[in-house]
C-alpha cells in the first residue's frame, strides 16, 4: 500500500501524463472520481492533488473535499530561494497566456508544457546522452538523436532541430522553461517596483498565502 498518491491534472507544468487529448480532462473531476472510488472500496490512501492549484481558494476546495495535502510548483518558481536563473524567473513573470504551449518536442513521447520562448527550443546541439544520462522513450530510443542525425545529414549551413529537443542538456542548463498553465498569473501576486524590477517573494510568504 503506498504512503500517498499524487493525482496530477492536465494543467501542470512539464511532462503531462496524458495524450494529445489532455484538454478533455480536469483535475477536479479526476480527483473526485478517485476519492469516491477509494471511499467506496474503503481503501485509505492519502490523495494529493497537483496541477493548476494557484490560490488559497483552489487549495481550500480540495482540502475541504478530502485531500490530504496539495502539491504546488508554479508559485514557487519565482521565490527568492528557487535556484532558477533570473532570466527564467523574469520570463515567467512577464509571460502571457499565449506564451504557454503544450508541444511534443520531448524525446519521451509525452506532451510537455513550457514557455514558447524557451532558449532550448529549436537548438541543434550535439546529443549529450552519454554525459548526462539517457532519456529514452517507450522503445528505449532517444528521438532527439534520430532528429539530430536527420538534420545533420540533410541540411547545409545553419541548422535547427525543430521537432525534438535534447532534454538531457537543456533541462540541466535551465533552457527549457517548463511551466504550469497559470504561470502568466504570477505577475498578479508578485509586486513590481517603480524601477521595473520585481520584489520576489520568499517561500515562507507563499506558503502563508496558501494557508490564509
Amino acid at each position: 500500500m503506498p504512503d500517498f498518491v499524487v493525482v496530477e491534472g492536465p494543467m501542470a507544468g512539464g511532462h503531462l501524463g496524458f495524450g494529445q487529448d489532455w484538454m478533455k480532462y480536469d483535475l477536479r473531476t479526476i480527483f473526485f472520481e478517485i476519492k469516491a472510488w477509494l471511499d467506496e472500496m474503503k481503501i485509505k490512501i492519502p490523495l494529493i492533488p497537483a496541477g493548476g492549484i494557484f490560490t488559497n481558494q483552489d487549495a481550500k476546495l480540495f482540502m475541504d473535499n478530502g485531500a490530504a495535502a496539495i502539491q504546488v510548483a508554479t508559485r514557487f518558481t519565482v521565490a527568492k530561494e528557487c535556484g532558477l536563473p533570473e532570466k527564467a524567473k523574469i520570463a515567467y513573470l512577464e509571460s502571457e497566456p499565449e506564451d504557454i504551449v503544450v508541444n511534443t518536442i520531448s524525446p519521451t513521447g509525452y506532451p510537455m508544457r513550457m514557455l514558447k520562448q524557451s532558449p532550448g527550443i529549436g537548438k541543434a546541439i550535439k546529443p549529450n546522452c552519454e554525459a548526462y544520462g539517457y532519456l529514452l522513450d517507450s522503445k528505449k530510443k532517444c528521438s532527439y538523436i534520430d532528429s539530430y542525425r536527420h538534420v545533420m545529414e540533410n541540411s547545409v549551413g545553419l541548422t535547427k532541430v525543430e521537432d525534438k529537443t535534447c532534454l538531457c542538456t537543456h533541462m540541466r542548463n535551465y533552457s527549457i522553461w517548463t511551466c504550469g498553465s497559470n504561470v502568466w498569473r504570477l505577475k498578479s501576486v508578485v509586486k513590481k517596483l517603480p524601477s521595473g524590477k520585481y520584489e520576489l517573494p520568499t517561500a515562507q510568504s507563499i506558503i502563508a498565502d496558501y494557508l490564509k
